[in-house]
């Protein structure tokens, strides 16, 4: 299954983040970030379905959050930098 990992600066960050996708509607889900791509052990992300990318930034637009990096994960565990 192919989504994007939205990369968060800190736990609170993601949490905050997910919350708002959720009050929108949008399914998120907090999760440490893949070492390949965060490049520590340390750093969090959103998790969301690849059809909802669009609405997400939309929401933490309007709720003021940056979105930071974003990649997009594909089935077979490659992943590439989504410039937005």
């Amino acid at each position: 299954m192919v989504h994007y990992m939205i990369i968060c600066r800190s736990l609170t960050y993601a949490q905050r983040t997910a919350r708002a996708m959720e009050n929108a509607g949008i399914t998120a889900i907090v999760m440490r970030s893949p070492t390949e791509i965060s490049g520590s052990d340390c750093s969090y992300c959103v998790k969301i379905s690849e059809k909802n990318l669009a609405p997400a930034l939309m929401v933490m637009k309007r709720a003021g959050l940056d979105p930071g990096r974003i990649y997009l994960k594909r089935s077979d565990g490659s992943s590439d930098e989504v410039i937005t």
